[in-house]
């Protein structure tokens, strides 16, 4: 297993927003969010005139989650009310809401079936011969999930997932979960995103120890 990489990574601050400020104060830098004075396992540094903070904790204050994509090496930070929607297969789906909703209730049911090892529900669900139904056993929690994107062919419908899971430590994993006739017919694990911590809703957040 690859050494975990500590998304608390220090980004270059120069100005956060009118929500964030930062003050000296005998040589100790302090942050200050939304009126708040946080405090960080590492201490902001000053390097070149310049402010290091790590990131993660500036952006859970924000409401925002952040994670590390090791295959991609890339740190994505999105916010909880972001409005700002990944495109992945850059394509435009044409179905009805009742469609969609169809397919939205057919994920949650996997969803559900998957977390608490349901075989029974996820067969009624799935193709004769679908393989991806954990039967007994010990799995993560799913503690969130969300729709990030969908494709269409003339056959198929497919969805990506990204799936929040917590066994000892958190980390989130993409399904692509494939759809035909009003049943899933294959579900293929497509990327591993490790996690610092993550924010269901304000009020809610779990974090790494």
């Amino acid at each position: 297993m690859k050494k975990k990489l500590i998304i608390s990574l220090f980004a270059i601050v120069i100005a956060l927003t009118a929500t964030v400020g930062m003050a000296f104060a005998k040589g100790t830098i302090k942050i200050v969010v939304n009126g708040k004075q946080i405090k960080t396992d590492v201490a902001p540094q000053m390097s070149n005139n310049r402010v290091m903070v790590p990131i993660s904790f500036i952006s859970k204050e924000l409401g925002a989650n952040v994670s590390w994509d090791q295959k991609n090496q890339t740190v994505s930070i999105k916010s909880s009310k972001s409005d700002v929607q990944e495109d992945v297969w850059n394509q435009n789906v044409d179905i009805s809401p009742s469609g969609w909703s169809q397919v939205k209730n057919l994920i949650a049911l996997y969803i559900a079936g998957f977390d608490t090892r349901d075989d029974e529900l996820i067969k009624s669900i799935s193709v004769e011969g679908f393989d991806m139904i954990p039967i007994g056993g010990m799995y993560p929690s799913i503690i969130d999930y969300e729709i990030v994107d969908a494709q269409q062919s003339k056959e198929t419908f497919k969805v990506r997932v990204r799936v929040i899971f917590n066994e000892e430590k958190l980390f989130g994993e993409e399904w692509d979960i494939e759809i035909s006739q009003g049943k899933i017919k294959s579900m293929t694990k497509s990327g591993i995103i490790e996690i610092n911590d993550y924010t269901v809703f304000l009020g809610l957040s779990f974090q790494n120890k």
